[in-house]
């Protein structure tokens, strides 16, 4: 019976993590887009996350629930903002300059093997050894995908290079204080709605030191269309994503960066016609079973 029940969580949050991983995709597209348009990348950052939010509230208001807010609930999402919203954010305005802006994507592939590591380190969650290869499987193949950016990496740089190292440190610590601390009897959405409201204040207070906020735009129709979409589309992809690290824990959390680069990929086939290679394929076919070895379960 504790198998079955085991092997029935396993499936599911496999699917959420297929799920979730192309929700990553579909925002990376959309931010590009909205970036084109001409949202700037902090008024982005800003708006997106308060959009999500305050689509979430009407749903936690039918689902009546509310967000938790005792001060030990506020410093949390005030953490959560800080490390997982502003200090990326941050980071990677100055990394991108001064080295490519593929790299922030690129180091994004160490958060499962920093979170499995944390993970363990900290007694949160047991290692075992399929859950090991899998992380390792799932990441052979995310470099497999980025290898040709991982080439024009400028190594002249190497002080930034080595802080954009401390990106997904944030995302790994990010992932183990949610699953650490997550607010007792306190569902996904409840959560992932007071995270998203929290890291828009956060990401705010942060964007004058690098834009001019009072030259946003928001008389452009294409760009307001492009911030309450990506409200929408932000909305979804936190709840889901809070979900999965509810059911499934903080490593196979982390693997949503290998899935969304895998999507991406083919999204990118799709709408811009660009070219699936066999390292392409090869690539994603080690994420899916990576992803399949480290969501399963030691027997019981």
């Amino acid at each position: 019976m504790i198998a079955a029940r085991l092997s029935i969580a396993s499936e599911s949050a496999f699917g959420l993590l297929g799920l979730c991983g192309f929700l990553f995709a579909g925002r990376i597209m959309m931010n590009k887009m909205a970036l084109d348009a001409g949202v700037q990348p902090f008024q982005l950052g800003v708006f997106a996350n308060l959009g999500a939010g305050l689509f979430l509230l009407p749903w936690l208001a039918a689902f009546r629930q509310r967000i938790p807010t005792a001060p030990e609930h506020l410093a949390l999402y005030g953490v959560l903002g800080i490390v997982s919203f502003a200090v990326p954010s941050v980071l990677s305005y100055f990394v991108v300059q001064k080295v490519v802006p593929a790299y922030t994507s690129i180091v994004y592939c160490l958060s499962p093997l920093l979170t499995m590591s944390f993970a363990a380190g900290l007694g949160i969650e047991r290692m075992f050894m399929r859950r090991f290869l899998g992380i390792v499987i799932g990441f052979t193949g995310m470099v497999a995908l980025v290898q040709q950016q991982i080439l024009h990496i400028d190594m002249g740089q190497p002080l930034w290079v080595a802080v954009g190292l401390a990106i997904p440190v944030c995302a790994a610590t990010g992932n183990i204080i949610r699953s650490a601390w997550w607010p007792k009897e306190t569902s996904a959405l409840a959560f992932s709605c007071g995270a998203s409201l929290t890291s828009s204040v956060m990401v705010a207070l942060l964007s004058p030191v690098f834009e001019t906020p009072a030259g946003w735009r928001f008389d452009d129709p294409a760009i307001l269309s492009w911030l309450v979409g990506l409200g929408a589309m932000s909305a979804l992809s936190q709840v889901m994503n809070f979900r999965l690290q509810q059911i499934a824990g903080p490593v196979v959390f982390s693997q949503i960066g290998y899935w969304g680069t895998g999507f991406g990929v083919l999204l990118a086939a799709i709408l811009f016609d660009d070219v699936l290679t066999g390292l392409s394929l090869a690539g994603l076919a080690c994420i899916m079973a990576g992803g399949m070895l480290a969501n399963r379960r030691p027997a019981v």
